[in-house]
This record gives C-alpha cells, sequence and structure tokens, in this order.
C-alpha cells in the first residue's frame, strides 16, 4: 500500500541509481487532502539503493503550487527482483486508479544525454518549483523552445502505442 510522506518533497538520486521512470500522458482532476483539487501530473520511479535494495516513489505534481506529494510503499527497500516487479504493479495500478494514463520511458535503454534531460524535465527530481506566473506564450524561457515540445513527444509515444 502506498502512502503520502510528508517529509519528503523530492527525490534526490544519480543518473545510475534509476532502474524506471514511468510517466502520465494525462493530467486528471485529483483531489488529495489538504490541497486544492487541480489537474496534476503522475510519476512513478524505480531506485537501485547503494546496499543493492530497490525502492518506489510515486509522486504526484500540483502545477498551481508547484510542489510534489511523493507516496512510498510500506515496504520501502525491495531485496529481490520479484518484490521489485510486485511492488512497481502496486504503484502503476495506484496511479491508474486515479485515472492517469501511464507512459514507460524505458529510462535504461535512453542515451545518456536523454536521460539526463528526463532528471530535469521530471519534477520528482528536482526541489518544488514555483508555479508559474501566468500562462506561457507559445515560447518559454530565454531559449525561445516551444512549450508543447513535451506534450508532443507524449502524444507520439501515445499514438504509437496503438
Amino acid at each position: 500500500m502506498f502512502t503520502a510522506e510528508p517529509s519528503l518533497s523530492w527525490v534526490q538520486t544519480a543518473r545510475d541509481q534509476i532502474v524506471a521512470v514511468v510517466e502520465s500522458i494525462n493530467q486528471p482532476q485529483v483531489s488529495i487532502p489538504g490541497k486544492s483539487p487541480q489537474a496534476v501530473s503522475g510519476h512513478l520511479c524505480g531506485l537501485r539503493n547503494p546496499n543493492g535494495s530497490f525502492s518506489i516513489y510515486v509522486a504526484l505534481h500540483l502545477p498551481k503550487s508547484g510542489e510534489n506529494v511523493v507516496y512510498l510503499h510500506e515496504r520501502r527497500q525491495l531485496t529481490t527482483a520479484d518484490e521489485y516487479r510486485a511492488v512497481e504493479l502496486e504503484g502503476l495500478q495506484f496511479l491508474e486508479s486515479m485515472g492517469f494514463m501511464l507512459d514507460n520511458l524505458n529510462f535504461r535503454n535512453l542515451a545518456a544525454d536523454v536521460q539526463e534531460q528526463v532528471l530535469r524535465r521530471v519534477p520528482l527530481f528536482s526541489p518544488p518549483r514555483a508555479p508559474a506566473a501566468s500562462a506561457p506564450g507559445p515560447s518559454s524561457g530565454a531559449s525561445g523552445l516551444s512549450s508543447a515540445a513535451p506534450d508532443a513527444a507524449r502524444v507520439a509515444r501515445l499514438l504509437a502505442s496503438f
């Protein structure tokens, strides 16, 4: 069973510790106790701990406040691959029960530079971010890159899965 861990707002990890990253391709409206209902994104991350065990983290990112709500399984450290797979499946079912459609990024198969981009993009891997002051225009930031690019990639992955 996964429960919210209020003392944890993000996961600091190295790229080589990450076993899996699964992210939502939609943003369902979710009501979290003590938070205003809003459309949120969801992530599941599997990590290999320094002692050789595994841990699974499930996180919801609340864009209105810029915060993460991190959930941990009652079994925090998993020692076998079978235990890992069972808890990972439970985490996926937990996210799906809230209305998330999920995409496995196949993190271990990505090039190192793409893995670094995922680490920078996924809210679970960085301290809480201040919410955007206003809706972004057609381009955002100094780079002028379209903010729709990540969404287009998600849609492409969703369509490719059929």
